[in-house]
């Protein structure tokens, strides 16, 4: 693929315009022609090259695995320099759209956008802003019933067999607190996936880490508890996510997102406790 070819935006660092490709065809904004306090900032050219490349990949022109062209056949489409397309690849690495390996067979290979890129950012910006767990459930909270009834009134007869199924295989590690610990969470995000709304769907994995790494910590915090006590309060959520599949197969949305969130704040109270409602996220550990 010739990526030049599919852009009209030619990058020229010896010019003192710079052409963008707008909606309604070209805007050339001519350089130092505004006052400082009113001045555009002017990408970087490296910047311009990996956005060429970032929108060929996020159009499909660019797939998943893919190699993009030998560094001098870069330079040439663009006419840049060296250091510009390496940086301009370093930028699509730091966003997680190629992949570089390094070495004689070497090269830069395309990555399509997934759901770990959100989780990472979403960690990271989370924790440096000492969002506590209580934050991060009440959202949970407030998004999940809505999602329980759409799943209820818009894909009963694709979620319900899905769903029974994953309970099954909950109620066979009912004795393996932390695996069923992680079951559960991923039993949410499963009913947040058969919702259909993709938007719901990206935050549910934007807090994938997050979710499971304070999960983890309860059930690492209750190892001494007694293990009968342990499997009934197991047993007992598993029955309320049984109850979630048989409104669901009734395809009703209303009593679906109403038992759902009654759950959400029943299980919140006891997690919370377990992991402390003040306490800041984190991923570190």
């Amino acid at each position: 693929m010739v990526l030049a070819e599919t852009s009209v935006c030619r990058v020229r660092t010896d010019r003192l315009t710079k052409e963008y490709k707008l909606s309604n065809g070209f805007a050339v904004i001519p350089v130092g022609s505004r006052s400082n306090a009113d001045a555009v900032r002017v990408p970087k050219t490296a910047e311009l090259v990996a956005r060429q490349i970032r929108n060929a990949i996020i159009r499909g022109e660019l797939k998943d695995g893919d190699t993009l062209p030998a560094e001098a056949q870069l330079i040439s489409e663009f006419e840049v320099s060296r250091p510009t397309i390496r940086e301009a690849v370093r930028i699509l690495e730091s966003e997680g759209l190629v992949t570089v390996a390094r070495g004689a067979r070497g090269g830069a290979k395309v990555s399509s956008p997934n759901y770990e890129m959100v989780e990472r950012a979403a960690g990271i910006i989370l924790q440096a802003q000492s969002v506590t767990i209580g934050d991060l459930y009440e959202m949970r909270t407030l998004i999940e019933p809505p999602a329980a009834r759409l799943v209820a009134e818009r894909n009963s007869e694709v979620a319900v067999p899905i769903l029974r199924s994953f309970i099954e295989d909950e109620m066979r590690n009912i004795k393996n607190r932390m695996a069923v610990t992680l079951q559960i969470a991923e039993f949410h995000r499963l009913l947040m996936e058969l919702s259909g709304n993709r938007t719901l769907n990206m935050f549910s994995q934007a807090l994938r880490g997050l979710v499971d790494a304070h999960l983890s910590l309860s059930s690492r915090r209750r190892q001494g508890e007694d293990p009968d006590f342990s499997e009934r309060q197991l047993r007992f959520g598993l029955k309320s996510h049984t109850r979630l599949v048989d409104l669901i197969e009734a395809k009703d949305g209303d009593a679906a997102e109403a038992h759902w969130k009654k759950h959400m704040v029943a299980a919140g109270e006891v997690w919370l406790a377990q992991v402390g409602r003040n306490t800041a996220v984190d991923l570190l550990d």
